[in-house]
């Protein structure tokens, strides 16, 4: 599948804003299944942009803006090919035999077996993961994908319950959550099974844009990532009780949702409130692109 994403992220200013710094999340990966064919960013105030590559491989953009304004657009826009994953087998690892190499896994995967800001091993999460705690013999994948499903079917989706800077512990103590939330307390109960997980953001393009409907969404999808063995990283989606396909869109990975958010920033101005408001845009295309796909541009108003 081809996708057209329009990323776009709106600030209106009461006072005028200076010395704005931005740092962007916004390019899909290129890795196995997924190519990025294309990606600019438009700004819509003079601006410097430059890009490199965070610590956990993802493609990062700094936006710098030193002039006053009162508003600024940044247009995120990419042309990206998705194929559609295969589903991942039984690994035929029990438990017991992948705890074996529990030592090995520390070392090479710490970051994704130990608490972060937004997956603490709290005591509530402790006593959630004792409550669908896995079995000996029960294959390690298998144990994954009941997790995946128990998660999602103890709580609702509630855009109210939690917000953008919430911990598991927030979905534990509402009983409702977004995907975000749901990815997060995933992640925390196989970290503590001793499963290496890693939280990804990313696009959800619906089901419709493969039929060639224009689709508009109002916000980026969460899920996360399980490392099995013999099979590596494998893509499971909480929110929808199921493993990814071709309608996911990776753009970023890290521990939590800290390590990864689109855009944050910070702007000098003499008071007043801002206004930020975000429109996303997944549409099924034929549009070709350049093959490299990584050099970020600009427009200037």
């Amino acid at each position: 599948m081809r996708y057209r994403i329009i990323h776009t992220t709106r600030f209106e200013y009461v006072e005028p804003a200076y010395d704005s710094q931005n740092e962007l999340r916004m390019r899909p990966w290129d890795r196995d299944g997924q190519r990025c064919v294309a990606f600019e960013i438009n700004v819509s105030e003079p601006s410097s942009i430059v890009e490199y590559d965070d610590f956990f491989g993802n493609h990062t953009h700094s936006v710098s803006v030193s002039g006053p304004h009162r508003e600024l657009e940044i247009v995120a826009n990419s042309i990206v090919e998705v194929d559609p994953p295969a589903v991942p087998p039984a690994t035929g690892v029990t438990l017991v035999e992948f705890l074996r190499g529990d030592a090995v896994r520390n070392n090479i995967y710490c970051e994704y077996l130990s608490p972060s800001e937004f997956i603490p091993f709290s005591e509530r999460l402790r006593r959630f993961f004792w409550m669908a705690r896995p079995q000996e013999q029960e294959d390690i994948g298998a144990y994954v994908m009941r997790m995946v499903a128990y998660v999602r079917d103890q709580f609702e989706y509630e855009t109210r319950s939690t917000h953008v800077h919430s911990s598991l512990n927030d979905i534990l103590n509402s009983g409702g959550g977004v995907c975000q939330d749901f990815a997060h307390l995933t992640i925390g109960i196989l970290r503590l099974a001793g499963v290496p997980a890693r939280y990804v953001s990313g696009y959800l393009a619906p089901a419709s844009a493969s039929a060639g409907l224009d689709v508009t969404a109002q916000a980026s999808h969460a899920w996360l990532e399980a490392w099995l063995p013999g099979l590596g990283w494998c893509g499971y989606d909480p929110t929808h009780r199921c493993v990814v396909d071709a309608r996911h869109i990776v753009v970023a990975i890290g521990r939590d949702y800290a390590d990864v958010p689109p855009l944050r920033g910070v702007y000098r101005n003499g008071g007043g409130q801002s206004l930020m408001t975000v429109n996303l845009r997944v549409e099924f295309t034929n549009q070709g692109g350049s093959s490299g796909g990584s050099a970020g541009g600009q427009s200037q108003q």
